[in-house]
């Protein structure tokens, strides 16, 4: 079968890509419009004419609600020399969330800027295209973008987008979106060979000056404590009075509380952090033994492996987060890049610095598709810590929980605890707040941990 894009635009096409990859660019090209079934033929044709080693396909099924829409965007950014084709993008998904309210606009907005740059300043090149095109334009041509085969009513031709809504609202997120580092290109929409050949060309233009290096380089950042810090003034001896009767009666409203999530169809992430041996492991366990484990899953982190490496730090944990009325619960987390990455020189002075308003970004995105998020640090001092090392070293069953890499970590202690001070005061956000936790005493911290979620889903899920 033919191809409908003339031979010169082929080759370019082609050279550019080749170039991406041995550069090792990765590059989202996203189209948005009115109609999935536009998008849909000229991503089809687009693809018949790309290396498919190098290229990949994304549909954005933005029926999907909570975190779990977000996770599909995220985990499917490309990797080093990699191009990934959006079939719609993180903006259907603001637009399925804009409610009329211009508060609720600006903060959708706000939040693509945010995210957009996230994935700049990783090294992502990002293409956008969006379609445009007139009622009489399209009844005039929509023969022309009719598949070859009759696909309705299969998940081949599913596109949940309200195109009323769609028309109503996108034009101001263009607006508010078309910055200087990733601009929109508009495509009118009219016969199928003209359009295509006018987007193969805007694509050719935007890959050529990705190749030649001819995009805005990320601003400076710092991280600035601009939060208070729950560490401060922390008892970490903590308070565990009545252990048994308090973990029962918590473990039954938290019971409670699971149930009104699942209803809710809002989702919860968990994430924990802490010293060696502070005993996040005892929290998380006694915490999942109050839930139904149909609702929840303990995603733990270990060191990132090659794939991880080649893309964006947050890619691994996308697919950790939950669908909706589930909780996810991070044994450690992205926070590793505001701790241990800078302390071993995993990552770059330029990229720690602006780290907290990437995860802040991340985490505001989460919360506004309706995920409760909360964050945990246990918290113990030196002797504890060393007690609880010598404990391990001396029992043969547990001599397993401790390496050398936990005593050489130990000896970055005053390290650490800056590094640590420097993430909560720059990350405690009012919607994803750290809880500081004493654990000198385990069961006092796993009392904290318990009533610290079930005080968060009472106020979330049942306001005054």
């Amino acid at each position: 079968m033919r191809s409908l894009i003339p031979d010169e635009l082929d080759e370019q096409l082609n050279s550019l890509q080749i170039d991406i990859a041995s550069k090792q660019i990765p590059v989202i090209i996203l189209f948005e419009g009115g109609s999935g079934r536009v998008i849909g033929r000229i991503i089809s044709e687009l693809d018949r004419n790309l290396e498919p080693m190098g290229i990949r396909y994304f549909h954005l099924d933005s029926g999907k609600k909570s975190s779990a829409a977000l996770a599909d965007v995220l985990s499917s950014t490309p990797a080093k020399g990699e191009i990934v084709l959006y079939d719609r993008s993180w903006y259907s998904l603001a637009v399925d969330h804009c409610t009329g309210d211009d508060v609720v606009m600006k903060e959708q907005i706000e939040g693509i800027k945010g995210f957009e740059s996230f994935l700049m300043d990783n090294g992502i090149f990002i293409i956008k295209i969006g379609f445009r095109m007139s009622n009489e334009d399209f009844r005039r041509h929509i023969d022309e973008y009719r598949t070859r085969t009759p696909i309705s009513n299969t998940f081949l031709s599913v596109d949940h987008i309200d195109r009323v809504k769609f028309r109503a609202v996108m034009p101001d997120i263009v607006k508010g979106t078309d910055t200087k580092r990733a601009p929109w290109d508009i495509v009118d929409v009219t016969d199928l060979e003209s359009t295509l050949s006018e987007t193969v060309k805007t694509i050719v233009k935007r890959m050529g000056q990705c190749v030649k290096g001819g995009w805005e380089k990320p601003e400076p950042k710092t991280v600035c404590k601009r939060y208070p810090n729950p560490r401060e003034g922390l008892d970490l001896d903590g308070d565990s009075k009545d252990y048994s009767d308090r973990m029962d009666a918590l473990s039954e409203e938290l019971e409670r509380l699971q149930i009104l999530l699942a209803v809710s169809g809002r989702s919860m992430v968990l994430g924990f952090e802490g010293w060696d041996a502070a005993g996040k492991g005892g929290a998380i366990k006694h915490l999942c033994h109050a839930l139904n484990p149909r609702g929840y899953a303990v995603q733990r982190v270990k060191a990132p492996s090659q794939e991880d490496l080649a893309h964006n730090y947050l890619w691994r944990f996308a697919r950790g987060l939950p669908e909706p009325g589930h909780i996810s619960i991070f044994d450690r987390t992205w926070y590793g890049r505001m701790m241990v990455e800078p302390i071993e020189g995993f990552c770059t002075e330029e990229e720690y610095e602006r780290s907290a308003d990437e995860i802040n970004g991340f985490e505001s995105i989460l919360s506004m598709q309706g995920t409760i998020i909360m964050k945990f640090w246990l918290d113990i001092d030196k002797e504890t810590q060393l007690e609880r090392f010598n404990d391990r070293k001396n029992d043969p069953l547990k001599q397993w929980k401790l390496t050398d890499e936990d005593w050489r970590n130990r000896e970055k202690w005053d390290a650490y605890d800056m590094y640590v001070n420097d993430m909560i005061s720059s990350t405690n956000t009012p919607y994803a707040p750290w809880v500081a936790v004493p654990a000198n005493s385990k069961k006092a911290a796993r009392l904290c941990v318990m009533q610290a979620v079930v005080d968060r889903l009472r106020k979330e899920l049942e306001p005054q």
